[in-house]
């Protein structure tokens, strides 16, 4: 008996790292895997962003439409699909609704476990706009029903209300975890830490293209406007808690020379949680790979400049913020100097935030189940 066929529609640059966060070496085995990445025919200049592609066979690369449409067309019937296209302009409206129609069972995706900018805003103080928005999308729900995915896997509190507030009351939850929550379960790493050292997460901010090249953001904040004196924080850490850095690649960023950026600092790509699990303390900007630092319960170091604090970038300095209220991390801004005492003062773990942000962000299960086993369990091998 032939196995049922299970599609991932990707608008972006698909990439090992994301064949190991769907966990797909683990559905395989059960499923017959079809990756359908979208990016040349939907945003081709975002494919600046991306300086690595995965070449596993079951990924196919389309550059229009009308080719995906046709391939889709033949492996669709009674599929599982795992989209990650939003109906947000008519193209996508359109990629959507021919996926509704194929017959084949949508799941769509809010497992990001990242806090979002303005999630602690005063609700009551701008009540007129959140009724706008309140209305805007219930419309947006109403018009675009058919278009909407018949599931929504959601991980935390926060996302299962944004998931609510997002997509049609016909389109089910299933309570899974963040995509880093349930790797961490897989992982179970309980070692004590090998080294003294630190771990950077390291976003490509500001130094490589990053969503801004789809988004068409101008970058506000240059790299000399950076990482002179991210480096001279990193030596404060070093000098003052004897803990070298080492630099955690982002996964876009793997195979672009991080040296210009870092000096001689040890930079390492696709091992951020096993670089989390053995250092004894995170610094970060808003990586979404904070996750690691709660589900390890590493102490968490949050690092903004002058520029950002000001309001330069807003956008940048709102993510920072909430992070900060969110884990209980104190900001330091590394065009100032402080104290070994202050930076000592950051090694006290706020244990009840880190739970609470568990919770918000990062899992809606209590049992640790991994995300493929929810999959398989109450989706794949329930879907007849």
């Amino acid at each position: 008996m032939a196995k049922q066929k299970l599609i991932v529609v990707w608008p972006y640059r698909f990439r090992d790292f994301d064949w190991q966060r769907f966990e797909l070496e683990y559905l395989s085995p059960h499923v017959e895997v079809h990756v359908h990445e979208l990016i040349d025919a939907l945003t081709p200049e975002f494919a600046a962003a991306y300086a690595n592609q995965s070449e596993h066979p079951a990924v196919r690369r389309f550059s229009s439409l009308k080719e995906w449409r046709r391939e889709f067309g033949k492996v669709s019937k009674d599929a599982i699909v795992f989209s990650h296209v939003r109906p947000t302009n008519l193209k996508l409206t359109l990629i959507c609704l021919t996926m509704r129609r194929s017959g084949a069972k949508v799941i769509g995706f809010l497992l990001g476990g990242a806090v979002v900018p303005g999630s602690n805003s005063n609700t009551h103080k701008f009540s007129n706009m959140s009724r706008l928005k309140s209305l805007y999308h219930f419309c947006r729900r109403r018009s675009l029903v058919f278009a909407m995915p018949h599931y929504v896997a959601v991980g935390g509190i926060e996302t299962e209300q944004r998931a609510q507030r997002d997509f049609s009351r016909n389109s089910e939850l299933i309570r899974m975890s963040s995509f880093d929550y349930s790797q961490y379960i897989m992982s179970k790493k309980v070692a004590e830490p090998a080294v003294n050292a630190a771990v950077y997460l390291d976003t490509g901010f500001p130094g490589f293209p990053r969503d801004e090249v789809l988004t068409g953001r101008v970058e506000l904040i240059t790299a000399n406007d950076w990482y002179p004196n991210l480096n001279k924080f990193f030596s404060y850490v070093e000098q003052t808690l004897n803990y070298q850095v080492d630099i955690a690649m982002h996964p876009k960023h793997i195979g672009r020379d991080h040296s210009p950026l870092f000096g001689n600092r040890n930079c390492l790509g696709g091992q951020t949680a096993t670089l989390v699990a053995e250092r004894k303390l995170v610094i970060a900007t808003n990586s979404t790979a904070i996750s690691y630092a709660i589900c390890f319960n590493k102490p968490l170091v949050l690092v903004w400049s002058n520029l950002i604090e000001s309001g330069v970038d807003a956008r940048k300095k709102s993510f920072i913020e909430n992070f900060a209220h969110e884990t209980g991390a104190k900001i330091f801004n590394i065009d100032r100097e402080y104290t070994q005492q202050e930076l000592r003062d950051v090694l006290v773990i706020d244990h009840a935030k880190r739970e609470s942000y568990k919770r918000k962000y990062l899992t809606s299960r209590t049992d640790d189940k991994p995300n493929y086993q929810v999959l398989l369990d109450e989706v794949i091998n329930a879907a007849d």
